[in-house]
């Protein structure tokens, strides 16, 4: 008996691992209960690429779910084969008893909402997905790609099938920001801030939403969302001088390193840092030190100013240098990345210099919406061109004037 027990499960196994289907339906009837067998010669026959079968699939699965009855995966299975074959009712009836068998899986309400939105039913559909995503929140983005694909309504992404967790809306303000579509990503940004918190946000989190705005050159809302930003992460921030665009100019609060704040990109032959030891004003400066090993095209300090077009400012910032080296020396550059409208360059400075002001007047064009200002250095076309010393950097600013007599803003 032992021995004829052994060869017929032998004999089931090697014909369920055959490629042949008749040869996978013998060792299924081989083995009475074995649910599985059915199962995967159910799979066999509805994906079978040649000549798929979902009504005879759906025979198989059948007998699987008589076998095991409370096998989740094989209700799933047979309702995904009834549909195939045009049988909504049935296939319905068989996702409502995979989920009665695992109430909790977010694999049985993920394809039954999916299901039930193929189906028009969706307000059921949303509320199966909300589910899935709530248990297995890996699904979010899947979700939102999905959805929006299916109706580009960010209110019902954000209202009805994300959680109202931080984490799942900026996921959706990405999504919505690396389409961009600023209307629905205002949306979510909206609906973030009006969150209740127990803690503050990370203010990294912002930083894709506002270099969308940035790259859209859409300078509207940005200064609220960047002040919404910096209050719900209780970003310490040091109060705008002089009515000054420039923010954190006294580099009295700490580097955001995005958003409308400093981006401080660390460079070989180049060090920057923030110095509590020498300041023009305050407690504060910037310090880069450089190496002296290399010609360097040094533009690594920088910050997005929203401006209005057709306007006029005066920009101001104090240098203090020590040894800098070959007679290409630091100063700034103040530009129009997307229009070349402004291109403004201050006098720079070498060797040692007290405490010096570098100033320039700007002009914005008729498109003009953000202003690039940047620490410049450019390289040196001399044969001693390698850059060394030490540069501080601080108060600096930018404050809107008076238009010029004769010219109207647009």
């Amino acid at each position: 008996m032992l021995v004829y027990q052994a060869t017929r499960l032998c004999l089931a196994w090697y014909w369920g691992c055959s490629n042949d289907v008749s040869q996978q339906l013998r060792g299924a009837k081989l083995i009475p209960g074995d649910a599985q067998a059915w199962d995967r010669l159910g799979q066999a026959v509805q994906w079978n690429f040649d000549s798929p079968n979902p009504g005879l699939a759906v025979s198989y699965y059948r007998k699987a779910v008589a076998d095991d009855p409370r096998s989740a995966d094989d209700w799933l299975n047979l309702a995904n084969a009834y549909e195939a074959v045009g049988d909504a009712a049935a296939a319905s009836s068989a996702y409502t008893t995979a989920q009665r068998d695992y109430p909790i899986s977010a694999d049985v309400a993920w394809k039954f909402g999916n299901f039930l939105l193929r189906q028009g039913q969706t307000k059921e559909a949303l509320r199966q997905i909300h589910d899935a995503i709530v248990t297995d929140p890996n699904l979010t983005p899947l979700a939102i790609s999905q959805m929006w694909t299916f109706d580009h309504d960010a209110n019902m992404i954000l209202g009805d099938i994300l959680p109202p967790y931080p984490a799942a809306f900026f996921q959706a303000l990405d999504f919505f920001s690396a389409n961009q579509d600023t209307d629905a990503a205002m949306i979510a940004w909206d609906r973030i801030i009006a969150l209740p918190r127990q803690h503050p946000l990370d203010l990294k989190q912002s930083f894709p939403f506002l270099d969308s705005l940035i790259a859209q050159g859409d300078s509207a809302d940005i200064r609220r969302i960047w002040r919404q930003a910096l209050s719900a992460a209780d970003w310490n921030s040091e109060p705008q001088e002089d009515d000054s665009l420039i923010w954190n100019g006294g580099f009295e609060s700490p580097i955001a390193n995005g958003g409308l704040g400093w981006r401080m990109d660390q460079a070989p032959g180049a060090y920057i840092s923030v110095d509590s030891n020498i300041a023009h004003s305050g407690t504060h400066s910037l310090r880069v030190d450089f190496s002296g090993g290399m010609n360097l095209d040094f533009y690594n300090v920088h910050q997005f100013v929203p401006v209005q077009p057709g306007s006029a400012y005066a920009f101001q910032a104090f240098l203090r240098t020590e040894a800098i080296s070959t007679e290409s020396g630091i100063g700034f550059e103040i530009l129009d990345q997307q229009h070349s409208e402004v291109n403004v360059v201050t006098p720079n400075l070498t060797g040692t210099n007290s405490w010096t002001p570098v100033q320039a007047n700007i002009m914005t064009g008729p498109d003009t919406k953000f202003l690039w200002i940047r620490l410049r250095r450019f390289p040196s076309k001399r044969f001693d061109n390698k850059l060394g010393g030490t540069v501080w950097v601080d108060d600096v600013t930018l404050v809107p004037q008076p238009a010029p007599t004769g010219h109207s803003q647009p």
